[in-house]
């Protein structure tokens, strides 16, 4: 997502095998003097935790001679080019060498082993307060026979504009290249880079080649400011082989997914938002966020193709930039035509297991292995069921965030432990009954409703000697093993309020919409009943609601506000059973607020 208040940079990604690098364009010129070591720049080892490795570190003993090769650089206006990223793959067989040297003053020397190259090289210009002006990106190729060589890419052959065309009035806001080549599908580099729309971008051809070519253009939109009603384009051009001369792109309404889209917020905010789609010949997908008051209303269109599969995440940042919760949708894929609707952060919010949408990977939130059963619970889910988030980061002044996590078989305690989701717990071969008791409290500046929760779960488990999950795209316990996995049951609440964008709910009349689900993989047994009880006096007093049972784990509940509750919070508890005696007790304090009128 985009950091606030920084200058409008280019950031260079490359992908090699597990690991992704980002790489401000600011940081070329100490990168190959030697300032700083791409290791540095490694993001999955700085997620991981681990050290960072930079690609072909170490000793290296090749069983085959290197050659040197010259690379030059001329920059747009027919000079040596002061400083470019070089992305250079042998494409007979990749893992014999891929690199990202830098060009300095027109040239770059690397030691490579005979065979045929590809080489893309990216220069940029820029102003004094260190915003890019414009950028080319050149294609090139080279082949090295049993001596030295020397090449020249002319970054004057990059005169191909990339622009993209939308049904409606848009404006650019950010800028994708991927490039993806090799010898192979599974021996391929990924190199490419995210920059703001507010400057050129010029682009070179490139032939097929020996090997594979993948490339794609991504760009996000926004509408104007004059728009009545904000939307925005998250638009992807995804291509084989050759990259063309014509890189001016059109979206058609044919060919995109609209998306009504609500984001609420009881406290005024602007946080970010971001859709995350690639090929799937990409693994791991960066992206800027665009901003996002909250509340707001918006329609968002996004490309339509059975092989870009899609996940959104949001977050809430206040006015004095500080973070706020960071919540994730599950993956999916659009057809052209296809209209949803789709909430954000409407309430109550509370702990959950997120739905599997059938697309892309998924980690079992409640799973048997053999005789360990594992438990892993999000946080924090709203109104719908594949959303999830997380707890703030409680060392953020105003924030608290503490839970406690407790499984419980008959009387006997197996796990109690604090500031965790869940657990893998060895149990007994034979059917148990268990119960999982989780208390939370969170507490942040950017939200003042759903400030507390107290959820609990039965249900019975035994031992697991099959594969009952899907096990080319689940995850089962710590190590993701999905050996004799095989989906609990458990019941999840989902909650829709009648309620306001600010999460406010009227005086009078009140309805809730309580739907009940399954834990991902396990049966749809009918879900018998449910309740709802509400509280003006945080819990010590309950009203019950009238609930009508419309079906399929839907129940409807309906009370009134009194007047007196104008302007105080919402305490919400409800519960459910279905025919297998599984059972789930919620209670969310501070779920909502009633209106003042």
């Amino acid at each position: 997502m985009r950091p606030t208040g920084t200058v409008h940079r280019t950031y260079l990604t490359q992908q090699y095998g597990a690991d992704t690098y980002v790489v401000p364009a600011t940081a070329l010129h100490e990168l190959g003097t030697g300032s700083y070591r791409l290791a540095q720049f490694d993001v999955s080892a700085l997620v991981a935790g681990r050290p960072g490795v930079t690609p072909g570190s170490g000793v290296a003993h090749p069983d085959f001679p290197m050659r040197t090769a010259t690379i030059k650089v001329t920059d747009p206006q027919g000079g040596p080019a002061r400083q470019s990223m070089l992305v250079v793959i042998n494409v007979d067989e990749s893992r014999k060498y891929a690199a990202v040297p830098v060009a300095l003053d027109g040239e770059a020397r690397i030691s490579v082993p005979d065979g045929h190259y590809a080489l893309m090289a990216h220069y940029q210009t820029g102003d004094g307060p260190g915003n890019t002006t414009a950028e080319w990106v050149a294609f090139g190729q080279f082949t090295v026979a049993g001596k030295a060589t020397s090449t020249t890419v002319d970054l004057r052959r990059a005169t191909h504009e990339v622009s993209v065309t939308t049904p409606r009035r848009a404006e650019v806001q950010d800028v994708d290249v991927m490039w993806d080549r090799g010898s192979a599908e599974d021996a391929a580099v990924q190199a490419g880079f995210s920059t703001f729309g507010d400057h050129p971008l010029y682009l070179s051809s490139s032939p097929a080649g020996v090997g594979i070519q993948h490339f794609y253009v991504h760009e996000t939109l926004t509408s104007p400011a004059s728009a009545t009603t904000p939307y925005l384009y998250d638009v992807i051009f995804p291509s084989d082989r050759a990259i063309g001369a014509n890189q001016h792109y059109q979206a058609t309404a044919g060919s995109l997914a609209t998306l009504n889209t609500s984001y609420y917020a009881d406290k005024p905010r602007t946080g970010n938002s971001v859709w995350f789609a690639a090929p799937r010949w990409q693994p791991e997908v960066l992206r800027y966020g665009t901003p996002l008051p909250q509340p707001m209303r918006r329609t968002e269109y996004l490309t339509a193709d059975p092989e870009l599969p899609y996940f959104q995440s949001v977050d809430a940042v206040l006015a004095d930039g500080g973070p706020g919760g960071m919540f994730q949708s599950g993956s999916y894929v659009f057809r052209g035509g296809q209209h949803e609707r789709v909430d954000w952060l409407r309430g109550p919010l509370a702990p959950t297991i997120p739905a599997d949408t059938g697309v892309g990977w998924y980690a079992c939130g409640a799973c048997r292995i053999d005789d360990t059963l594992s438990i892993r619970l999000a946080p924090v889910g709203d109104s719908t069921p594949d959303h999830a988030g997380d707890l703030d980061d409680p060392s953020q002044a105003g924030t608290v965030s503490t839970s406690r996590f407790q499984l419980f078989s008959g009387g006997t305690r197996l796990v109690d432990q604090k500031d965790v989701t869940g657990a893998d717990v060895a149990v007994p071969a034979g059917r148990k009954n268990y119960r999982i008791v989780y208390d939370q409290t969170r507490k942040a500046p950017w939200t003042s409703q759903s400030t507390s929760s107290h959820s609990e779960w039965t249900f019975s488990s035994a031992h697991s000697g099959t594969t009952t999950v899907p096990t080319d795209r689940w995850g089962c316990g710590a190590d993701g093993d999905t050996t004799h996995c095989s989906p609990v049951s458990l019941l999840l609440p989902h909650y829709q309020l009648t309620q306001g964008l600010d999460g406010r709910i009227p005086l009078g009349r009140n309805t809730l919409t309580l739907t009940v689900d399954h834990s991902a993989g396990a049966p749809r047994v009918p879900v018998e009943s449910a309740t709802v009880s509400v509280s003006f006096d945080d819990g010590k007093t309950w009203t019950t609601a009238k609930v009508n049972d419309l079906g399929a784990g839907t129940f409807r509940a309906h009370w009134n506000n009194p007047a007196t509750t104008a302007g105080h919070p919402m305490t919400l508890k409800a519960t459910a059973s279905d025919s297998t005696h599984v059972t789930v007790t919620q209670i969310v304090h501070a779920a909502a607020t009633v209106a003042q009128s």
